[in-house]
């Protein structure tokens, strides 16, 4: 089933994640030639994602340093123009912005090929991912997504929205915490209830991200729509439910870099590789988790590059035993 027609999607994705300020996000950097620039930001996933890409490629024995945007539109242009040479990128935002196209599909396979078909026209790569099924493998699938409670949850045994939509109709009095927004339109709540055959008339209560968490948590709502890497809700023990009919438009987190750069930089593909290939929903919210939690973004960063890359050690360990 294809995405529904989202005309503004990427308010909910805003609201769900914090911003980060331009100075504190820059790299302490000298004025020696740097090989590999990457863009990051506004937000603290994004920014996240840009210092793992930039240890990644430390570790690679390249010099690399983060570019903070206060705008992701900004950091598509530089990156156009030559002005940095990779960012973190989302396969659904590219589909809005780029190629302009109000329709994101939910499905990530198709996702990912239009918007790398389109942007190799301007030679820029989309590094390949792994696709598997569920959140805890490949792809990372930054989209929304309707998040329960876990152990000792009732509700902890929910892993499709399939599901809920059964457990709905079972619990017709059961709330949904939505973003009033998403609920009041036409091509929003009323057309997921519609997919999923849930009874129109579902109570809904209006809630901005940070509330859908807590309304959750409490036990006020069944469930509740943020974004399934959302730092906050993993952090408080919910987790995501598998959009099985693919309402939801795709996010697909992926490093996005200049052809230029790849021909031009020995080592920079297999530096980050691993993002593409082993980079799941689970691990990107758990490192969000992390930072709203407390930890400085440095650390983990620091420890995120590390685990891809021994993750993608292991699987290649794993295809020559095989």
């Amino acid at each position: 089933m294809r995405a529904l027609a989202w005309t503004i999607p990427l308010l909910l994705l805003a609201t769900a994640c914090t911003p980060v300020d331009a100075d504190d996000a820059a790299d302490d950097t000298d004025e020696e030639t740097v090989d590999v620039r990457v863009g990051g930001g506004p937000d603290v996933e994004s920014t996240l994602l840009a210092r793992t890409m930039t240890a990644m490629l430390t570790a690679e024995g390249l010099s690399a340093e983060m570019v903070p945007f206060s705008d992701a539109r900004d950091a598509r242009q530089a990156l156009e123009l030559g002005a940095i040479d990779a960012r973190p990128a989302y396969t659904g935002e590219a589909w809005l912005e780029d190629l302009g196209r109000a329709d994101p599909p939910g499905d990530v396979r198709e996702s990912f090929v239009e918007v790398r078909d389109h942007d190799g026209e301007d030679d820029i790569v989309w590094l390949p991912p792994r696709f598997d099924d569920g959140t805890d493998t490949p792809p990372a699938n930054a989209t929304f997504a309707f998040v329960v409670g876990g152990p000792p949850s009732v509700d902890a045994e929910l892993t499709t929205v399939s599901q809920l939509a059964t457990r709905l109709s079972e619990r017709p009095d059961a709330t949904l915490c939505v973003d009033e927004e998403f609920a009041s339109r036409s091509d929003g709540l009323r057309a997921v209830l519609i997919a999923y055959s849930v009874r129109s008339d579902q109570p809904v209560l209006a809630a901005a991200p940070d509330e859908v968490v807590g309304g959750v948590g409490s036990g006020e709502c069944i469930a509740g729509l943020t974004t399934a890497t959302d730092g906050t809700a993993w952090q408080a023990g919910l987790r995501p439910l598998t959009d099985d009919l693919e309402v939801f438009p795709a996010f697909v987190v992926l490093p996005q870099v200049r052809r230029a750069a790849v021909d031009g930089t020995p080592g920079l593909r297999r530096a980050l590789a691993p993002m593409a290939s082993e980079l799941s929903t689970e691990l990107l919210g758990s490192w969000n988790a992390r930072i709203v939690a407390g930890e400085p973004i440095e650390d983990v960063a620091e420890e995120g590059a590390q685990t891809l890359v021994e993750l993608a050690g292991r699987d290649a360990e794993s295809l020559e035993d095989g």
